[in-house]
């Protein structure tokens, strides 16, 4: 014979478990989400332990548009106003930004041009392409 208050009790531990659950998934920490690019040439407040301020501070030139650390600070992101025909230079703000960004979790640096087209990639230890 069926036993309909062992029924109830095992729906009552599921609907306990699954409001546990969502008060749990309530109370955690979430992900940053990433800060937009700066316009006015500065840092992101969130730099990563200063090298957004030090790259900033290194390419402080026109053309430099602004500075950020994406990906849980793996990544300095470099926004210029470059066009895509300006591979060269943007390899040069790539090689003097490496000179002071590869500290703490940072492993990368993106120039990107004036369309967010990216036009210089490095990474630590190895020469801006």
């Amino acid at each position: 014979m069926y036993d309909y208050r062992q029924r109830m009790s095992s729906g009552r531990l599921v609907l306990i478990a699954g409001a546990t659950l969502l008060a749990l998934a309530a109370c955690s920490d979430s992900p940053a989400t990433p800060s937009a690019a700066p316009t006015s040439g500065t840092a992101t407040s969130g730099d990563c332990g200063g090298a957004g301020t030090r790259v900033q501070e290194r390419l402080a030139r026109p053309g430099v548009q602004g500075v950020r650390v994406e990906g849980q600070c793996t990544t300095v992101v470099i926004a210029t106003t470059l066009s895509d025909g300006d591979a060269g230079t943007a390899r040069q703000l790539c090689d003097l930004a490496a000179e002071v960004a590869y500290t703490g979790g940072v492993n990368g640096i993106r120039v990107l041009g004036q369309a967010d087209k990216e036009l210089a990639r490095g990474s630590a230890g190895a020469k801006c392409t």
